[in-house]
């Protein structure tokens, strides 16, 4: 099968969407990622253009295998920190492993695999040197680096990144990529555009609108495997979370099937179900991992993962219809839950039944800062909760499947 362009254009925005959850950091949008895959495929263009969409998907997703780390990959500068850090120097094949799950980016996950590897072989995980890592390996280093030295720097200039840059030739890179490097970045007006965050969307766009047709495996539904692979990032940030997103989803489509919705909103919920704490990647492990009562802030902060989660999922055209789902389902039915502290019928149905599918599911599984229930005391918290938190009409054919 051939993804066609509406397609391909819903493929390229799931991925963009996946990187930029994992580039969320307590409050900020890092844009780590999506500059790094933006320079890269700039650099394929001109020089490489039949790799240009592998090197792009490579790119935003470079850094998927450090997900688990408590700060996010950025911060952890000094090489020889890395090598002592088991998450970090397994991030690369980690990365590639995840990758490798998403129909048709074999190729992109190799070059995940090798954009740790230094010209010299002072890099990992596999300590290649040369001509042995692989070109679009070499191309996600020198944009990977690229976009830390630029960030060091209060006021960057391009004449000072050049500079920085071409003093690892030998070492980091060899003096090709540093040149294909260089002449892509001269690009009148392109450095500007790469480095602010303002502009920086307009050209990642401009990218996926430029990107070649797909052929991917016959029969095979790609985009629930990505929504798929969205639910294994968010649960590695947090070990107690194992597995949640994908029970969610689970509990969520057996309840829409049981009060009878149809096979779409079915799905739909589903989908939602693997998405709804995407925007939890942006709250510190500290405060989600606390035992103790949250402190005003702290919660505060929690609010708030729902809207990251609905400005993630704005990103994909085609899951406009998910936005309210995976982002209201904490709201509550008698009005006091949040974000918007909406009430009763207000709240959008799969919001509703994906409230119950996530009490339960927190119930039922382990979590820092309550004992486990079993499936029977969890129902019985949840009957007593109906019409307060839940909607009464859901929790008993809720119960009935769970």
């Amino acid at each position: 099968m051939v993804l066609n362009k509406t397609n391909q254009t819903v493929f390229s925005e799931l991925i963009a969407a996946l990187s930029l959850m994992m580039d969320l950091d307590e409050n900020n949008k890092l844009y780590h990622a999506w500059r790094v895959a933006a320079m890269a495929a700039k650099m394929a263009e001109r020089f490489l253009p039949e790799e240009k969409r592998n090197i792009f998907y490579a790119g935003l997703l470079h850094d998927i295998g450090g997900i688990a780390l408590s700060d996010h990959i950025i911060h952890y500068r000094d090489l020889e920190e890395q090598f002592k850090n088991p998450i970090i120097k397994a991030h690369p094949q980690k990365g590639a492993y995840i990758i490798r799950q998403i129909p048709s980016l074999a190729k992109s996950s190799e070059m995940v695999m090798d954009h740790h590897e230094m010209w010299d072989g002072s890099g990992y995980p596999q300590n290649k040197k040369g001509s042995e890592i692989s070109v679009g390996g070499q191309i996600l280093r020198i944009a990977d680096t690229f976009d830390l030295v630029s960030r060091d720097l209060k006021k960057p200039t391009i004449s000072e990144v050049s500079s920085i840059l071409r003093n690892k030739i030998g070492s980091e890179f060899s003096r090709e990529i540093y040149f294909m490097w260089k002449k892509t970045v001269y690009e009148e007006g392109f450095f500007n555009m790469i480095r602010r965050n303002d502009t920086l969307p307009q050209l990642v766009n401009s990218i996926i609108e430029t990107l070649p047709e797909t052929e991917v495996e016959i029969g095979s539904d790609v985009f629930e495997t990505i929504v798929k692979v969205f639910a294994e990032v968010v649960d590695a940030k947090h070990t107690y979370t194992a597995g949640h997103s994908r029970r969610v989803a689970e509990y969520s489509s057996k309840i829409a099937e049981a009060v009878g919705l149809s096979e779409g909103q079915v799905k739909a919920i589903k989908y939602a179900g693997y998405l709804h704490d995407a925007g939890k990647v942006a709250i510190p492990r500290r405060i989600l991992d606390k035992k103790q009562r949250l402190s005003e802030n702290e919660f505060e902060l929690i609010k708030k993962h729902p809207v990251y989660t609905m400005e993630i999922l704005s990103l994909i055209s085609q899951f406009n219809s998910l936005i309210t789902i995976a982002g209201y389902h904490h709201e509550r039915y008698d009005g006091l839950g949040y974000p918007n502290g909406l009430r009763g019928d207000r709240i959008p149905l799969g919001a509703r039944i994906m409230a119950i599918a996530d009490a339960y599911d927190a119930m039922t599984s382990l979590r820092p800062y309550q004992e486990i229930r079993s499936p029977d005391e969890a129902k019985e918290v949840l009957l007593k909760n109906a019409g307060s938190q839940f909607d009464p009409k859901l929790v008993e054919p809720a119960c009935d499947v769970l």
